[in-house]
């Protein structure tokens, strides 16, 4: 929501920047307009500096000068200057069919309109009164009478105009980010629906409705791919748990026959031998069929969490002292290092899931260094987290494992530490907490459990 606020405020604001900056741009168009178009008249100034360039002759004749004929001719079509009488008694380029006499009446017509078409202007002379004219249609004549109160209170009216076409703009400013503020509204309502996975059904109508069908498309593609997927993860998880549950019976059978074969004193020493190693391998087949069930219901979230506050320090020690007092292959040794720090650490963890990770770093470090190891087991807390780390200083991981969980997303070949490693991975995850894995300048390899602190990891 804060979101949309947003959005509508800056739209606002824009529309609202937008509407003053066209109503500047009107002022200053009328204004240039106003004087682009007055620049061409003449002003009294230039009717006045014609007029004294007109200058009377002993013979009663009258002379415009060079200076005035170039600004006479300039700006203005023919002149004429009419006596007390209204006799014409000089002229320049005067048509002839203009007449040479007018009377009181002539004059006071054409003085501020036209004679003939002609926009004309007139100038007091002690002579008489000389008239300019301009060419007929360069200029539009007309008389506008306003009182002088208008002109008192203009300022006032200039700036109430001004006021309201600010809130004018303002007004449709506001009004388009309502609709905006609605339709977005709409967009997000429906966002919010898709991140919770419900069908959407939008109105494909107004301001945003190409958006809101697309998104209603788009809604209905992801649900249909996330049913098929979660049909074919719950199908995928039947069939495991369904060939572990039909394994287990066979290789129950097949590990007693065999336990009883190699205990059995009336058969040959090889023959036991044998039967020994059909149990050792039936036992392996086992654990990986609980692995895969295991990492199966991991994955997708059906193995349920018996979170309790648990003291990784104790659990440390348990699985230490549980793998000692069952003996370690020759050329390997344990080593637990507990910090002070972590002793008196509690986390909320499901026991059984912890043991059966550190475990399984465990037998990687015996398992895949038959040249023997020595492997260290460490509690420490960094910041929020408690840190379970198994270290060896064996052959380490092989460079394909380590791309492998460098990008958990990429499908790479495991080789033997693949289900292992990834039942580790989904243990930590259920707790909410991270997996590294590494190898060491020199040579071993190091994983790192981070478990927080104090926090319930139920999902």
């Amino acid at each position: 929501m804060k979101s949309m606020l947003k959005i509508s405020l800056r739209y606002i604001l824009s529309a609202s920047g937008v509407a003053l900056l066209l109503l500047v741009l009107n002022i200053t168009v009328l204004l240039a307009w106003g004087y682009y178009t007055t620049a061409g008249s003449p002003a009294s100034s230039h009717i006045a500096e014609i007029a004294g360039n007109l200058n009377p002759q002993p013979d009663g004749s009258y002379r415009l000068s060079a200076e005035g004929q170039a600004m006479l001719h300039e700006q203005y079509q023919w002149a004429m200057l009419l006596d007390e009488s209204g006799t014409v008694v000089w002229e320049t380029r005067l048509p002839a069919d203009l007449p040479r006499q007018y009377s009181v009446a002539d004059v006071a017509s054409f003085t501020r309109w036209y004679l003939d078409d002609y926009p004309v202007y007139v100038w007091r002379r002690a002579e008489g009164l000389l008239v300019l004219a301009r060419a007929p249609g360069t200029e539009w004549k007309h008389a506008i009478g306003m009182p002088e109160s208008f002109f008192d209170h203009m300022g006032a009216w200039l700036s109430a105009a001004l006021l309201l076409n600010i809130a004018a703009a303002l007004l449709l400013a506001l009004l388009f980010g309502l609709r905006l503020f609605r339709a977005l509204r709409v967009l997000v309502g429906g966002i919010e629906g898709m991140a919770l996975k419900k069908p959407l059904a939008l109105p494909t109508r107004g301001l945003l409705g190409d958006l809101a069908a697309q998104l209603n498309q788009t809604a209905a593609e992801l649900l249909r791919q996330d049913a098929a997927l979660r049909k074919r993860d719950t199908a995928r998880t039947t069939w495991i748990a369904g060939v572990s549950h039909d394994i287990r019976t066979p290789l129950s059978m097949t590990l007693g026959y065999a336990s009883q074969l190699e205990n059995n004193p009336q058969l040959p020493a090889e023959q036991r031998e044998q039967a020994g190693i059909i149990r050792q391998q039936s036992e392996k087949i086992g654990a990986l069929v609980n692995d895969l069930n295991l990492a199966s219901k991991l994955e997708y979230d059906m193995q349920p969490l018996d979170l309790r506050p648990l003291h990784p320090g104790e659990l440390a020690r348990r699985v230490t002292a549980e793998l000692l007092n069952h003996g370690l292959p020759e050329g390997f040794s344990l080593e637990l290092d507990v910090e002070a720090a972590a002793e008196g650490a509690e986390i909320y963890a499901d026991e059984a899931l912890l043991r059966r990770a550190l475990g399984n770093l465990i037998a990687n470090s015996l398992r895949h260094n038959p040249d023997g190891c020595a492997v260290q087991l460490r509690v420490a807390v960094r910041s929020l987290d408690c840190i379970l780390a198994v270290a060896d200083n064996g052959v380490g991981y092989p460079a394909a494992v380590l791309e492998r969980f460098a990008f958990p997303d990429e499908p790479a070949p495991l080789q033997h530490h693949g289900l292992g490693l990834t039942i580790v991975r989904q243990i930590v995850l259920a707790h909410h907490g991270a997996l590294q894995i590494g190898n060491a300048p020199s040579h071993g390899a190091w994983t790192r459990l981070s478990i927080p602190l104090g926090v319930r990891g139920d999902r």
